[in-house]
């Protein structure tokens, strides 16, 4: 072997050794999977928003009062108090609110214990054909165990920005125990909820924590 092909089998040997060199292109890590069962919870479809021969109930919305004494607010303690009132608890991850004004849906983040979660909830106003219902900052949503309601979410600076045309982002809400869980979601709060036609809405999910 003359020198020169000497000298490239031993550049070439030293190449294959060297480690190759890392770029910004590179993809980074995929997130680790939600393998827990965490989320809300299956059970009968709600109709509560229906008349017994299967009509639609749509209540529609009206301007937004401010009567002294009868803002919308969620229980004592502020955000993540349970109220007082009884309320039906929905399944799944859409419903009707209480009142038949709103068609309500979410997604959600992976559940887990004491890990940030945000909820992606998007409100329709039912007697407008599903319109988007916006303008609102429903950042005060209630949570708490359902087997004891005096154990309310610790969550701090829940904040709810309008990310598209009726849909907010809620969280971060932190659930610091496993077990079944109440999240009452609360719209329009600023509202009065005495007349039938107030913007001021809720709607309460299950959620289990593992």
């Amino acid at each position: 072997m003359n020198a020169r092909l000497l000298a490239a089998a031993v550049w070439g040997s030293l190449l294959a050794l060297a480690p190759a060199c890392s770029s910004d292109d590179d993809a980074a890590p995929a997130p680790a999977a939600c393998t827990g069962m965490g989320g809300p919870v299956a059970g009968e479809a709600d109709t509560h928003c229906e008349a017994s021969d299967g009509t639609p109930i749509d209540q529609s919305i009206g301007l937004c009062r401010q009567d002294s004494g009868d803002v919308g607010a969620p229980g004592a303690g502020g955000a993540g108090g349970a109220a007082d009132e009884e309320y039906v608890v929905r399944y799944g991850s859409s419903a009707a609110d209480d009142d038949c004004k709103y068609d309500t849906s979410f997604t959600n983040d992976c559940i887990g214990q004491n890990t940030p979660v945000y909820f992606d909830l998007t409100l329709k106003k039912r007697a407008e054909n599903g319109a988007p219902a916006t303008g609102d900052d429903p950042n005060s949503p209630e949570i708490f165990l359902d087997a004891d309601h005096s154990h309310i979410s610790p969550s701090l600076d829940v904040e709810a920005p309008e990310v598209s045309p009726g849909t907010y982002k809620i969280g971060p809400v932190i659930f610091d125990a496993p077990g079944r869980w109440v999240v009452r979601f609360h719209f329009f709060e600023e509202c009065s909820d005495i007349p039938e036609d107030s913007p001021h809405g809720h709607v309460a999910f299950y959620i289990d924590v593992p």
